[in-house]
């Protein structure tokens, strides 16, 4: 494993983080109630959950890209030499 695929590695599990955590969020409405009174006083309680699917899509398009760069780069890296000027 060269530098470059170790740094893509860290670059693709960063990108995995922050595609999970961004997925947009949906909200499940645990309880409701209304309680008749002059105010019309309404609850209502809101838990953002993380969509599955859309993580999920993101999730496996990063990985994707991550394992084709890791393969890409798998060859060996060859320093070539700097060019001289012949002597005349």
């Amino acid at each position: 494993m060269n530098i470059y695929q170790r740094i893509v590695l860290v670059l693709g599990a960063a990108a995995l983080v922050a595609a999970i955590l961004t997925a947009p969020t949906i909200y499940i409405i645990s309880g409701s109630y209304a309680k008749l009174s002059a105010q019309q006083f309404i609850q209502i309680e809101l838990q953002p959950v993380i969509s599955p699917a859309t993580a999920l899509i993101y999730s496996v398009g990063v990985i994707g890209v991550t394992v084709l760069l890791f393969f890409a780069l798998k060859g060996e890296i060859k320093r070539r030499p700097k060019k001289t000027k012949p002597k005349k």
